[in-house]
Formats: structure tokens, C-alpha cells, sequence
């Protein structure tokens, strides 16, 4: 997650399929030879977009537009096209940035250590991170006088498990292949008619099929906060007699409470249209129970931290929350424990995820917007906290090998899950460019 994007209402833009032009420059480039440096022709290709977005900027914009952005602005200073890799992997995450009207200079030194010893770097880098989904994209920023402008767009793809060598071989028709059905989200922090000029300028320049709107699906929200929070949790240190409460206050520290706003469809008075509900983050710990009694290992139960706090809800005030009961079930809005485990076994399927999404269009009351002291989540857009980073940061033990701390790696996860809901509502988006 790119520094520049905390602490903002980031607006999210969904592209279904990136195509093979755009899905190769948000790619680390294969080297000759077993050289690192970055290859000149993705420099190139880099500088040519920053100034071509440079000179793209306003031109179809009114001209006392223009003028009210430059008083407000100041002149333009810098564009920077940046290639990001393994995003949010913490000391691993690498950067490849060039500027309008500066040229990148190679790193002889790195060069030469990539003659000696690349293939073994890269080979443990394999034995690491095998398996792991890697979040790799490219920051755009405006840098203006008096402000500045970010749009990064963040994809996803399995880490490889072949050897350099044979992904250098198969690199070409691999990247052809992915093209055809990586998604990609697009985050921006910057004014509405530059965020137009941008996704206008990489619709044309790299001939996507679309830019759709990000709304999350209720199931999708209450999914993704369960999963948030299990992160941080169990991320956080349980050490010594005092471990236990000092978990419960690390967590309480990051988490604050958890609001859910909850929109009415057919009000029961005129005035009510949403439901505000306001939850402790001690509750959380109270349902994970983190470490049982006698044999201190986790246990997750089997039925949703939402779906227990319902339970709750309802048992003192009547009031039935709309959300999902267990945890292997997105299309069960409500108790039904007569379903066996075979029942729910291919609940992750499109087929099922797009029930799903069908299932949260037609409630009368929906999950709008989710919000914590770490991030916030709606269809407005995505807010993470630096607070809550650094909160993490704070808790002993707490950074791990990548120097990457358990908040850092919950908004990976919620990246990543965004990134899936793309990839699976492909067939099913009807937005606007």
C-alpha cells in the first residue's frame, strides 16, 4: 500500500481484464543473461507515459476549469510513473520510478552482484514466498506547487515456483496468458477531473474495455472485516502471564470499535433510512477467543463474529441485523444449520459469489459501509488508517521477517480480496468509463 494513499477516502476503480500491454509494464521485465537491472526499454516506456499523461492533463477540459485548477494547483513541478513490486511484502517491496525529463541511471554495483549471485537470490526468494500472492502495480503522481495528485493501480498473480531461468523462458507467453484475465483496481487521492484525465488517458492509450465503480457487496464487507480483524489479532504478541491483556489492549488500540452503517430499503418511518451500529472491539475477542484454556491454541468458531453479534442484538432488542451466520456460507442471509458441509463446499465458486451478489441487490436491509479506527470500507471508497500502522508498529514483536507489521499485512489482504471480487464479477459489471 503506497504511503501517499493513507488517511484519504481513495475512491476504487475496477478493471475487469488488463490488457497485455498495460499487464507488462506493471511487470518486473526479464533481464539478460542474469543481469538485475531494470531493461532501458521499460525506462523508456515509463518516461514516454509520464510526459504523454503530462500533456494530456486538462485537454479536454473547459478552459476556466483550467484556470480554477492552476490558482488552486499552482504549476505542474513533476509526473512520475513508478512500477511497483510485492506490494505491502514489507523490506522486499521494490520500486521503479522514472520523472518527466529524468532518465534512470543504472546500479553498477547492484549490477554486478546480479552477475554473481542472482540465481541463488532468486531461487531463495522462491523458497520464501512459494505459493504467496503477489500484489505488484504501477503509482502515478502529480506533484503541483501546492498539492499532489496519486493514482496507483494494484493487481495480483501467484508467485512462481519455477526457477528464474524457466520463467524467463516461459515469460513472454505467461504474460500473454495473464493479460487475458488479470483484473486490476485503480486507487486515486486527487481531484474528480484528474482522476477523469487519468482513467480517460489509460482507457485510450492501452485500449481497455472498461473502468467500473467499486461496490462492495454486503457479504463482501462483512467477509472482508472478519478476515481483518483475524489478521491483526493473531498477528499481535502473546507473551508472559500479562501476554493475553496486553493483546486486548494492543487490539483495542488499533481496531477502536467497529461501526456499521446499515442502509433500509423500505423504511419503517419516513425519517429512518439508515441504522448505525456501534461495536467494541474487545467483542472480537471475545468470540475468536484466541487461546483456549488448556491447550493455548487458536480456535475460529464456525459461526460469523456478525452473525454472534446478531444473536446478541436480537436477543435483547428484537432487531435482526442483515448479515451471514457461517462462516462457509455467502448465500446463507439467515440460520439454517439443517444444510450439511457438502452444501456449502463450493460456496467460493463465480457461481456462488455471483448468487451472492445478487442475494445482497435485493435486501431490504444492507450492510453500506464498515468503519474502524484502521480503515474504512464502502462504496464511496477505501480509507487506511497510518494511525493504526503505527499502533501495530508499537506492539513488541509484532514486525515480522519482511519488517512487515499485522495491520500492513490486513490491508494487503483487503487489496487482494477487492482485487478477487474483479476477478470474479468480470461477466457482471455494467459501469461507466
Amino acid at each position: 500500500m503506497e504511503e501517499a494513499l493513507y488517511d484519504a477516502l481513495t475512491p476504487v476503480l475496477c478493471i475487469p481484464v488488463l490488457t497485455a500491454e498495460l499487464s507488462v509494464l506493471l511487470s518486473k521485465p526479464t533481464a539478460a543473461a542474469g543481469r538485475q537491472e531494470e531493461p532501458e526499454n521499460q525506462q523508456e516506456q515509463l518516461l514516454s507515459h509520464a510526459e504523454a499523461f503530462c500533456s494530456a492533463l486538462g485537454r479536454d477540459h473547459p478552459q476556466h476549469e483550467d484556470e480554477e485548477e492552476r490558482d488552486k494547483l499552482g504549476g505542474l513541478r513533476q509526473c512520475t510513473w513508478k512500477r511497483l513490486d510485492n506490494v505491502g511484502d514489507g523490506d522486499n517491496e521494490r520500486h521503479s520510478a522514472v520523472q518527466v525529463g529524468t532518465r534512470s541511471k543504472r546500479n553498477t554495483q547492484d549490477d554486478h552482484n546480479g552477475d554473481d549471485d542472482d540465481d541463488d537470490d532468486d531461487d531463495d526468494d522462491d523458497d520464501d514466498d512459494h505459493g504467496h500472492t503477489q500484489i505488484r502495480g504501477l503509482s502515478v503522481s502529480l506533484l503541483y506547487e501546492k498539492d499532489a495528485f496519486h493514482f496507483v493501480i494494484y493487481t495480483a498473480s501467484p508467485r512462481s515456483g519455477l526457477s528464474r531461468r524457466s520463467r524467463i523462458a516461459a515469460a513472454t507467453d505467461q504474460r500473454s496468458t495473464e493479460s487475458r484475465e488479470e483484473p486490476a483496481i485503480v486507487l486515486s487521492k486527487s481531484s474528480p477531473a484528474a482522476l477523469k484525465s487519468f482513467t480517460k488517458y489509460i482507457l485510450e492509450t492501452f485500449a481497455l474495455t472498461g473502468i467500473y465503480p467499486f461496490n462492495p457487496w454486503p457479504s463482501l464487507m462483512q467477509s472482508a472485516l472478519e478476515n481483518y480483524l483475524t489478521i491483526v489479532c493473531t498477528g499481535l504478541p502473546i507473551a508472559g502471564g500479562s501476554g493475553l491483556q496486553a493483546l486486548q489492549d494492543h487490539f483495542r488500540n488499533i481496531i477502536g470499535k467497529i461501526e456499521l452503517t446499515i442502509g433500509i430499503s423500505h423504511p419503517i418511518a419516513k425519517a429512518l433510512k439508515k441504522v448505525q451500529v456501534t461495536i467494541p472491539a474487545s467483542a472480537f475477542l471475545a468470540w475468536y477467543q484466541p487461546v483456549e484454556p488448556s491447550g493455548g491454541e487458536s480456535r475460529r468458531p464456525t459461526n460469523t463474529f456478525l452473525g454472534w453479534v446478531a444473536d446478541l442484538v436480537k436477543a435483547k432488542s428484537g432487531l435482526g441485523l442483515p448479515v451471514f451466520f457461517e462462516n462457509d456460507g455467502l448465500s446463507t442471509q439467515q440460520h439454517d444449520h439443517s444444510k450439511s458441509d457438502d452444501d456449502n463446499e463450493d460456496n467460493d465458486s463465480p457461481n456462488a459469489l455471483a448468487a451472492s451478489r445478487d442475494q445482497d441487490g435485493s435486501l431490504t436491509m444492507k450492510i453500506l459501509r464498515i468503519s474502524t479506527e484502521a480503515y474504512v470500507m464502502s462504496a464511496a471508497g477505501l480509507k487506511f488508517k497510518s494511525r493504526a500502522v503505527h499502533a501495530a508498529a508499537m506492539a513488541s514483536s509484532d514486525v515480522g521477517k519482511d519488517g512487515e507489521n499485522c495491520v500492513r499485512r490486513a490491508n494487503r489482504d483487503l487489496l487482494l480480496a477487492i482485487i478477487d471480487t474483479a476477478r470474479h464479477d468480470q461477466q457482471g459489471w455494467a459501469g461507466v468509463t
